[in-house]
């Protein structure tokens, strides 16, 4: 099972490119060997308040800019344990919301 070290994402650089991570798929595909797929979007305005935005559009919560980046690696991780779990791939809405209500404390 990754933990937060194994799932290394560079949110700041790819943010200045106009990219974001949305999601991460959790399935077989005939074009790569690992279970975990970082689902990769063009971010084109409002770039440095785009996670913010999408974790309160998600979660209803407002996080501090600071901690923003790990709350969404921890719900990306979230999604991967729940999607094994259930053998199949998540939404990531509903493990946004499931981080929030089972693991998230402030």
């Amino acid at each position: 099972m990754p933990n937060i070290e194994e799932l290394q994402i560079n949110y700041e650089n790819l943010l200045k490119l106009g990219y974001a991570v949305i999601d991460v798929r959790f399935k077989d595909y005939d074009f790569c060997t690992e279970n975990q797929k970082l689902v990769i979007g063009r971010v084109d305005s409002d770039r440095d308040e785009f996670y913010q935005d999408m974790l309160k559009i998600y979660t209803g919560v407002e996080f501090k800019p600071g901690e923003i980046f790990e709350i969404w690696t921890a719900i990306l991780l979230h999604k991967i344990r729940m999607s094994k779990a259930l053998k199949r791939d998540m939404a990531i809405k509903v493990a946004a919301l499931d981080f929030i209500e089972t693991i998230y404390t402030p």
